[in-house]
């Protein structure tokens, strides 16, 4: 996430205390007071008495800050950084990208990163961007886990407000993955980038391989009572010959009275 501090807040005639969080582009307040406020809504912001203090058409905010922090928010808010910028990547950042469909996002790679290949994550990537827009194409993460070095880092990009697929399904799949997610950036307005790593205690580990599921063993004597299904014609073609008294028997009989 973005920048975070313990403050007070005002709005109206209301305040109370709680946690205020810069995000990429959006300033929220957590706490007795409740807000969200996009950047592109904001028509003033200025430090007032170490305070930062934020006008939007609708209502004023003063978040007692601090003077440096305020400081430090105001140019945040004033000067957003890049996607690019977001994402952490600069001019000698060598990246890969699966199933990513935005043209000016791949020509913006193109021109400022070292782009090493396109639908597939050749070695030497340090950061492969993934577009997941279902929680079936969240498949791919362990394939795409053997495919980072020990401090590489997974981008996924996800559909904002789909029924596809939300945040948890992301949170589950990194888990089972074992992959863990370090920060959110809003990537545009339909789409949002989490940010995952290798965990520190299993980097230069082999990958974890998942638990085999295989039959109970109280199951199995009831298949081996039931032996070999040939086992039974088998007796009965060793046999030494028909039972007494039976059909063969009859005709050996019969064949007498007619010779006599």
């Amino acid at each position: 996430m973005g920048l975070e501090a313990q403050c007070t807040v005002r709005v109206g005639r209301r305040s109370g205390s709680g946690t205020a969080l810069l995000e990429s582009e959006t300033l929220v307040f957590r706490g007795d007071v409740r807000l969200s406020i996009p950047f592109d809504s904001i028509r003033e912001a200025h430090i007032e008495g170490g305070a930062l203090l934020v006008r939007t058409r609708d209502q004023e905010a003063r978040l007692e800050l601090g003077a440096a922090t305020a400081e430090k928010w105001l140019r945040a808010i004033q000067e957003p950084k890049g996607l690019l910028e977001k994402l952490e990547l600069d001019a000698q950042t060598r990246v890969a990208v699966v199933d990513v469909h935005d043209p000016p996002f791949l020509g913006a790679l193109r021109e400022r990163t070292i782009l090493l290949g396109e639908g597939r994550v050749p070695a030497g990537a340090a950061v492969i961007f993934f577009g997941a827009d279902t929680r079936e194409a969240l498949r791919k993460l362990p394939l795409l886990r053997t495919r980072m070095p020990a401090e590489g880092v997974l981008w996924i990009l996800r559909p904002k407000s789909s029924k596809a697929i939300a945040e948890a399904d992301v949170f589950a799949a990194l888990k089972e993955a074992s992959l863990v997610d370090t920060k959110v950036v809003s990537f545009s307005r339909t789409h949002t980038a989490h940010k995952a790593v290798i965990p520190v205690e299993l980097r230069g580990r082999p990958i974890p391989k998942r638990a085999i599921v295989s039959l109970p063993p109280q199951a199995m004597p009831a298949i081996a009572q039931r032996g070999d299904p040939m086992e039974g014609l088998r007796r009965r073609s060793t046999s030494t010959g028909p039972a007494k008294g039976g059909p063969a028997s009859t005709r050996s009989r019969t064949r007498v009275k007619r010779d006599q």
